[in-house]
């Protein structure tokens, strides 16, 4: 009896028998790309930790190398992917021209890094042609690192800012009772009236980390306040939320990167705390021996 083919195998398979001019080609080029490998696997990403369903022992084997099979995303997940990346340039980019964005820039010339506020030229060579590469933030003690996506200065008081793109899926995962009356999304948007659980939490876990830079002194200050930038994907449509700093919502999830961080520097690995038996992040990782 044959084997089934599942995961990026299978979907490579699916598009081979679609029958478009250009579509399948395109899907079958994106399943067929190499792996984006930029995103560090060695840290805790604040971006997954402040999740319900964060699992500790999937994290400890993921930091240590060993991993699950990465499924390669579909041309659907890739198009939502790249359209919330353009959403974030947008906003970025309509800071940056009014001169308040700091943060961390790199030239296209010379490669150098520096931070600065909407700088009109690379502070090494003058190259004009520099690209926003974020707020880096970081607790090596805890193993954490991540990148809040601006900092804002010259408007009053510095804030963090984190910018999302909403759709029915995000509403959905993140406040069902917004489709409490039905599936009309622009009512739903409507009822958004402050940000989504995850979001606050991944907020508050930037400022607390920026506050740990400032006190170790790798930061000069830190902000005490986060804007969310909400835009509706169907219709360009926006909110903003501000949201103080609390270090008592942070509590658990810095908790969970103490134990990981504890458990890789002795090398024990964690039993799952989602599941005694295991949850979907930890259950297909093949443990060394």
């Amino acid at each position: 009896m044959g084997i089934k083919p599942s995961g990026s195998l299978k979907q490579f398979l699916d598009t081979k028998k679609a029958d478009t001019r250009l579509i399948g080609p395109i899907e079958r080029h994106l399943l067929t790309r190499p792996l984006d490998t930029s995103r560090r696997q060695d840290v805790i990403h604040p971006s997954e930790l402040v999740k319900n369903d964060f699992c500790v022992r999937a994290s400890y084997f993921r930091i240590i190398g060993v991993t699950q099979n990465e499924d390669r995303p579909g041309l659907r997940l890739q198009s939502i992917f790249d359209e919330g990346h353009s959403i974030h340039h947008k906003w970025q980019e309509w800071i940056r021209e009014g001169g308040w964005m700091y943060g961390v820039w790199q030239c296209h010339d010379c490669g150098n890094r520096f931070w600065d506020t909407s700088p009109e030229a690379c502070s090494l060579c003058g190259d004009p042609q520099v690209s926003y590469k974020e707020v880096p933030l970081s607790d090596p003690d805890l193993m954490i690192a991540g990148h809040s996506d601006g900092w804002v200065k010259g408007l009053k008081e510095d804030f963090m800012i984190e910018i999302k793109s909403v759709g029915s899926g995000t509403m959905r995962l993140e406040q069902p009772s917004l489709f409490k009356g039905g599936n009309d999304l622009f009512s739903a948007w409507r009822d958004v009236r402050r940000p989504f659980p995850t979001h606050i939490r991944q907020g508050q876990l930037y400022l607390e980390l920026a506050r740990r830079m400032a006190e170790r002194g790798v930061l000069e200050s830190a902000p005490s306040e986060i804007v969310f930038l909400y835009e509706l994907k169907a219709d360009q449509s926006y909110k903003e939320f501000v949201v103080t700093a609390d270090p008592f919502i942070v509590k658990d999830m810095l908790d969970n990167a103490f134990d990981i961080a504890r458990a890789v520097r002795a090398s024990t690995p964690l039993a799952c705390n989602i599941s005694p038996e295991g949850c979907k992040s930890c259950k297909g990782i093949e443990v060394p021996e």
